[in-house]
């Protein structure tokens, strides 16, 4: 137990030090100009031009986690998101795809049929890190069908494929492609403190108690491991999220991406202490 104590304070100090963290998942800009360099503003129309097959001007630019948004209609009724690395397509909107009279409805069945056979286009480098989440919602006639990225087994927060299929005509009206931040090889997502360690630390952290009925789950967020604790506030519960590498805060408040419903990755992976924390427990024992 002392030696638990000196490391759940160790960690609160990294905690203070690191409370202000800016995500860069969250980042959406709008109304966004591209008029600081030329050739990328061509190039991106360019891009989205084709994807359309038509050469009318955009209307606009909004910034979305690292896509620009290319605007052909108001109130985001027809856009384009391209990756300014390499100039491709990531995604889109288009709501003139939208069913205009109501016949059979699909079946989500049916709609998986069409969403997996877009799926299936993607390089294989890409399917083979994504993860189909049966958890299919309907929104407006039309269902969402989501497909997670995992390294190791351990979701990575804010990075997935979105395809949005009309009920009635079967259109993939819109879909999106988040950036992967960091290929699977850099990512290590293997934890070095245990949940019990991370509950203690966001505890003494935020002097908040824990809410009993969560259960702690791994999640890599942007490119290392975090465990994630929920806190019931004053008045809200609200989540922390904190490194398995060192103990620092991650997030706080709301998650920094969805998380599939049912998600519970993370006891039952083995830990594997780092220099940093062998050096920690090492020099309070000499102690």
């Amino acid at each position: 137990m002392k030696k638990l104590f000196f490391i759940f304070l160790f960690f609160v100090l990294l905690m203070i030090s690191s409370l202000i963290f800016v995500n860069a998942h969250s980042l959406y800009l709008f109304d966004i100009s591209l008029d600081f360099d030329k050739e990328l503003k061509s190039n991106v129309i360019e891009e989205a031009q084709k994807f359309l097959n038509a050469k009318k001007k955009p209307l606009g630019f909004d910034l979305d986690k690292g896509l620009i948004i290319v605007h052909f209609e108001p109130e985001q009724r027809n856009y384009v998101e391209i990756n300014p690395l390499g100039y491709e397509v990531y995604g889109m909107r288009n709501e003139n795809l939208k069913h205009k009279t109501v016949t059979k409805k699909l079946t989500k069945e049916q709609g998986i049929d069409i969403a997996k056979k877009f799926f299936n286009k993607f390089p294989d480098k890409i399917k083979s890190e994504l993860k189909y989440d049966p958890d299919v919602s309907e929104v407006d006639s039309t269902y969402f069908y989501k497909w997670f990225r995992y390294v190791n087994g351990i979701l990575v927060v804010g990075e997935e494929l979105m395809v949005n299929v009309d009920a009635f005509n079967g259109n993939i009206i819109a879909w999106r492609l988040s950036i992967f931040d960091y290929p699977k090889g850099s990512i290590d997502a293997v934890p070095a403190i245990s949940s019990s360690i991370a509950k203690k630390v966001a505890e003494l952290s935020f002097n908040a108690p824990l809410v009993d009925s969560f259960v702690p789950y791994l999640i890599i967020n942007i490119k290392e491991p975090v465990w994630v604790i929920k806190l019931q506030g004053e008045f809200y519960p609200y989540f922390v999220g904190v490194s398995t590498k060192d103990g620092g805060i991650s997030f706080t408040g709301t998650l920094p991406g969805e998380v599939p419903k049912g998600y519970n990755v993370g006891n039952e992976i083995q830990i594997v202490e780092t220099e940093l924390i062998k050096q920690i427990y090492a020099s309070k024992w000499e102690k």
